[in-house]
């Protein structure tokens, strides 16, 4: 069954909004909440699908809205809201890593076998390979600075807000991550440099990274 559902109007409600709609529409609470969703749902749901394998992502979508849903009267006037909701969709997306690892040590310890990860494909471009690589072994926090500059296209202030960091410490995050990347990507060049950079700032696949 899936996660939401559609109202009269089309508009996408998620499963929390069904309790108290009722109330809260008649504050008139559900228009500014389904423009809200409307102008944010697309950057949100491409940060988590590039973070979750497909089968549990429109999941995760729908538990960072209805936690914006839950909160709309505290979420910051814009553009701090959009912000805002970058942090909870960070915060979904890690309890969604962490309640997979408990899976899997379950199903290790159910199996009687030494699971450790989930299988990853392997892609036939080795440059894609090789990107990857670099990125699973970045710190989590480096790692998260790289993407959110470079996939969700947040400036270096906005990408800080996120990480509830300085702007000073995002930058050292950021360059020391970019730096590693680079390095990993020119040690053995399959491509101009200018491929290089283009095949840094483009998410090949969703994958799960270690948090």
């Amino acid at each position: 069954m899936s996660a939401s559902s559609a109202s009269g109007d089309g508009f996408t409600v998620v499963p929390a909004m069904w309790v108290h709609e009722s109330a809260r529409a008649e504050n008139h609470v559900m228009r500014p909440f389904e423009r809200f969703y409307t102008a944010h749902y697309q950057e949100i749901a491409g940060y988590v699908r590039r973070r979750i394998a497909p089968d549990a992502a429109d999941d995760v979508i729908s538990q960072v809205f209805t936690v914006a849903w839950r909160r709309f009267d505290r979420i910051p006037a814009p553009p701090q809201d959009r912000l805002w909701l970058f942090g909870v969709a960070r915060n979904s997306v890690a309890d969604q890593h962490r309640a997979e690892r408990r899976r899997l040590r379950l199903h290790a310890r159910l199996s009687q076998e030494a699971v450790t990860a989930p299988p990853v494909s392997i892609e036939a471009d080795p440059r894609h390979v090789r990107i990857r690589a670099a990125m699973a072994a970045l710190r989590p926090g480096d790692r998260e600075a790289l993407q959110l500059v470079l996939w969700e296209e947040l400036s270096h202030q906005e990408a800080a807000a996120v990480l509830r960091c300085s702007p000073n410490a995002f930058e050292i995050r950021y360059r020391r991550a970019r730096n590693a990347v680079r390095d990993a990507v020119a040690a053995a060049p399959l491509a101009p440099q200018a491929d290089q950079e283009r095949l840094i700032r483009t998410p090949t696949t969703s994958r799960t990274y270690p948090s």
